[in-house]
Parts: structure tokens; sequence; C-alpha cells
């Protein structure tokens, strides 16, 4: 059976609402409370600005996952950013960016994630795109186990610290 995917306009963001601040306190427990990550509201208004802003200015795809029934809450979703490559790597003249990949702890192995991935890759190779990139934090073991059974592999290393801290010895 095929996963019924749709993707959304400007105008239906909200519907992926529950499903980021789903994934922002998953975020927050995976870190151990380690690293400091925004409430779920704030984390919210400030993603929604950016996918707004992203599918405005033609550059934003997202995908909904619904959920069963009129009344069922969407099990999941990815957005998926286009834009030039860079100077150094070349990689084609866009790049895609999985900037969000969200599934409902309700419905994780059901294999929503790889079909989410399976459709914005080929919405990227409609798109002449040849290269893609995916950012996941280091605590979250599922999440990277899923992108390399997608293809995905360790290409360049972000770490973060806080400005003021005790040196190390």
């Amino acid at each position: 059976m095929e996963r019924r995917i749709v993707e959304l306009g400007v105008g239906d963001v909200d519907l992926v609402e529950g499903l980021w601040k789903e994934m922002v306190e998953n975020h927050r427990e995976l870190t151990d409370h380690t690293y400091p990550v925004r409430d779920t509201e704030t984390a919210w208004r400030r993603r929604r600005d950016q996918y707004v802003a992203w599918l405005e200015a033609g550059e934003g795809h997202l995908f909904l996952v619904p959920g069963e029934g009129a009344a069922g809450a969407p099990l999941g979703y990815a957005f998926l950013r286009v834009g030039s490559s860079g100077p150094t790597w070349n990689l084609g003249d866009s790049v895609g960016d999985l900037e969000s990949l969200s599934v409902t702890a309700a419905a994780r192995g059901m294999g929503i994630g790889t079909d989410l991935i399976a459709h914005c890759r080929d919405r990227l190779v409609d798109l002449g795109a040849t290269w893609w990139t995916v950012s996941v934090i280091s605590a979250n073991q599922g999440a990277i186990d899923l992108y390399e059974r997608e293809g995905f592999r360790d290409f360049w290393r972000s770490m973060i610290a806080p400005l003021r801290q005790t040196k190390p010895t």
C-alpha cells in the first residue's frame, strides 16, 4: 500500500505545529537537558516564520503524511529546502537540504520517515538536484541510523560551545 503524502502551501503551515513541538521536546530529552532548547511556543513561532519565508520565496517544499480519517492527526512531515550550491564543493547548481523530518512517536517504526525521505528525494531529482544534506543532533542515534540507511554519510561536523565558560585544562 502506497502511503499518501501531500504537499502543503503557506496557508497550511500550522498543520505541522504539533509535530514540530514534539520534535523539539524529543531533542530536549535526547540531549538530557544539557543544551539550551527553546520552549516549544517560541521554537514554533521562529520555525513557522522560517517555513513561511522559504515557501513564499519558492525555496521550500512542505510534505505531510495525514492521519487516518477526517480528524486524524498528522503522522509525520518533512520540510525540504532547495538552494544554490556553495563555492567549494561541486554539488551541481542546486542542493537540497532536508530541514525538518518529524514523525509522531506513536507512528515511529512504520516507515513514515523512510517514505517522506523517498518523496523528498524524488522531488529533488525532478528539480534537477544531484546532492542533498541533512543535519541531525549527535544524540539522535535512531535518526542517524535512518539517514545512513537512506545513503547519507558524515561529511562535515558542526560543534557548539558557550562563549562564557571555564577554559579546559
